[in-house]
């Protein structure tokens, strides 16, 4: 056997045995609200090509019956509107930190500050306080933080006080809804906060970031239905995301006993040859 086979095999018997399943859709709790427009978009996807391409990721909890979709809040809903009462799921133990990381998204938001600033102020118990230069790092690691928003000049903090009646997931959903036609997704850890808002011209646009979520937290968000905007919490899936499944949709019908439909899903996956990609991938259609 050649030097190039044997180590073609090592890196198969490395690749991480990802957990596929069909399940009932009302066992999967989203911690996210839907984007009306992206789901529609998904709908007609779905009905046009007759396959979900890609499996939603949910997270297993101990003690828990239920799964936590942690993505493919839209494609949820999407297959839902079909009337198709099941899922195709890739199962993450949400207890091992080996297994998933739990990071959050920024927002790049096409509009000044000032205009932010201005909707921010309406939203109760929010305070906006200005930063001192390399304070946004630290601020963004506290409790009572709900976001940070800065550009190349300025620097601002949206503080959380002791208000009857609020809560943070309210408070996101309002600060949001300012913006949300005209953001983009952006990679934001606290670390590389400064040094991002410097790319983001004063007067025209703004970084928007917000403190990390805790497993914990989104697990409560999702038993009790009180779900953030989309585009907040980022699971970075560490054993590998499964991708291009291409399931037909009858499969989610609901009509067959819900064991053999798992076969046949075992045996759609075993027809396939899946590629496991160990560097970083970039995804342009997605």
């Amino acid at each position: 056997m050649s030097a190039d086979l044997r180590s073609v095999e090592r890196a198969v018997d490395a690749a991480p045995r990802v957990d596929l399943r069909i399940v009932e859709s009302s066992l999967v709790l989203p911690h996210e609200i839907a984007d009306p427009l992206r789901e529609e978009r998904i709908e007609g996807k779905l009905r046009a090509e007759g396959v979900l391409r890609d499996p939603l990721m949910v997270g297993a909890v101990p003690d828990l019956d239920h799964y936590v979709l942690l993505d493919g809040t839209n494609r949820q809903r999407a297959l839902a509107g079909l009337g198709l009462p099941r899922v195709m799921v890739q199962v993450i133990d949400y207890a091992d930190p080996h297994a998933v990381q739990l990071r959050t998204w920024g927002h790049a938001v096409r509009l000044p500050i000032g205009d932010i600033v201005q909707g921010a102020e309406e939203i109760p118990g929010l305070q906006v306080q200005p930063l001192a230069p390399l304070e946004a790092p630290d601020i963004l690691v506290s409790p009572a933080t709900l976001a940070v928003m800065l550009d190349s000049r300025s620097r601002l903090a949206l503080v959380r006080e002791p208000a009857p009646g609020t809560s943070r997931v309210d408070q996101l959903r309002r600060l949001v809804d300012l913006y949300e036609a005209r953001m983009t997704r952006v990679d934001c850890s606290p670390d590389e906060v400064e040094e991002q808002a410097h790319s983001f011209p004063a007067g025209t646009s703004t970084l928007v970031c917000f403190p990390r979520f805790s497993r914990s937290q989104v697990v409560a968000m999702a038993l009790e239905g009180a779900r953030i905007p989309a585009g907040i919490t980022r699971h970075v899936i560490l054993h590998g995301r499964a991708l291009r499944v291409n399931l037909p949709l009858d499969a989610l019908a609901g009509s067959e006993d819900l064991a053999a439909v798992n076969e046949a899903l075992r045996a759609h996956v075993r027809a396939l040859q899946p590629r496991y990609y160990r560097e970083p991938t970039i995804l342009y259609d997605s």
